[in-house]
């Protein structure tokens, strides 16, 4: 229906979009501290990554000493 009233709406949220992510994803080559931004990214990327990881870990020990504990417990 809407294709009827405005034909091209489509191609136009498109382009919206593509342009909003480009300039939220784009850093300027001359800006100062791009490297360090990019730096920052990575270690905060690596830091969450970290953190996924032991939260994880720590909730497998906690089900497989539920388990082991059901199972001690049944025998």
């Amino acid at each position: 229906m809407l294709d009827t009233h405005a034909p091209n709406l489509t191609d136009a949220i498109r382009v919206l979009v593509h342009n909003s992510d480009e300039r939220h994803h784009r850093i300027a080559a001359s800006a100062p501290g791009a490297k360090n931004a990019q730096k920052r990214q990575f270690q905060n990327h690596q830091v969450r990554e970290k953190r996924t990881f032991q939260a994880m870990f720590a909730f497998g020990l906690l089900l497989g000493g539920l388990e082991l504990f059901i199972v001690l417990h049944y025998l």
